[in-house]
């Protein structure tokens, strides 16, 4: 049996064009600000965990925040593709009563706070925590914060000392104050 080159480049051209159109879909979905289906968090509340973030990571002169790295999404598909249901309903609930405690103790919505009433409220619910343990969500939100956003571009080649080709290996190097940490 032979094939002919036209057919060949037919079934070609179809692969590649399905693989891309496929590509294409779940790249545009990993850029999309709105959680997709099935995730754990909805909108208002993975806005909430990017306003928590970006409080907890704020821009800076030197390396934007955590909202610029849009954490938001990456925080929703981390909770609900890696982590247990209990987990997942723990920050849930969590940020039902983080909402409760801006409103009760700071008269608004978290993001409508200024700075300095964010940080606050941030630290009366990290003492919280450390008073409850392991059963609190804040810690769990607080680790997803900062994985998402250290390991997003931003993060990587803004925040941390990054060099995207190392050379040798220097097992003691000098740091001065100031100087980020090594991606």
């Amino acid at each position: 049996m032979s094939v002919s080159r036209r057919e060949v480049l037919k079934t070609w051209v179809a692969l590649a064009g399905g693989a891309l159109a496929a590509s294409s879909g779940v790249l545009a979905a990993c850029r999309s600000a709105a959680p997709r289906s099935g995730t754990v968090l909805d909108h208002d509340d993975q806005d909430l965990i990017e306003e928590i973030a970006d409080t907890l990571l704020p821009t800076t002169a030197s390396s934007p925040g955590a909202k610029a790295a849009q954490v938001g999404p990456v925080i929703n598909v981390i909770l609900t593709d890696c982590y247990e249901p209990a987990d997942q309903r723990r920050v849930v609930a969590g940020l039902g009563a983080f909402r409760a405690l801006c409103r009760r103790r700071a008269g608004g919505e978290f993001a409508t706070l200024p700075r300095a009433d964010r940080e606050r409220v941030l630290r009366e619910v990290d003492a919280e925590a450390r008073k409850a343990g392991e059963s609190h969500y804040y810690p769990l939100v607080r680790d997803l914060a900062q994985s998402a956003y250290f390991s997003s571009e931003i993060g990587m080649t803004q925040a941390l000392r990054y060099i995207r080709v190392p050379g040798r290996w220097e097992g003691c190097v000098p740091l001065v104050p100031g100087q980020p940490a090594w991606g």
